[in-house]
């Protein structure tokens, strides 16, 4: 079950945890996912890297646990031509242009 190439990793999936997880937690964790074997123990190892790292941890929060749906829905494409995808730039403009 390890991550494909290309793949965004998660390290939540990866230690089956949550994000309030604590240091204590996240060791346990570590500890059952090499002994489950679900994944390498590189990418178990970076999973824990990266969620003991308070920046990469941010990141990872805000890239697992916010809901991008609505602003997926607001950004997506108007309409294709021939492979070519088209945007609405006015919505996806955050700035006035008088301003």
């Amino acid at each position: 079950m390890a991550c494909a190439k290309g793949e965004k990793m998660n390290p939540y999936k990866i230690l089956n945890i949550d994000y309030h997880a604590d240091k204590r937690k996240i060791i346990v964790a570590v500890a059952l996912a090499m002994r489950e074997k679900n994944f390498s123990v590189q990418e178990v190892a970076i999973a824990q890297k990266e969620i003991m790292n308070p920046m990469t941890k941010a990141a990872h929060d805000f890239l697992q646990f916010i809901d991008v749906k609505p602003m997926q829905n607001q950004f997506a494409p108007i309409k294709q031509q021939k492979k070519k995808i088209v945007f609405d730039l006015n919505r996806l403009s955050n700035f006035d242009e008088n301003s």
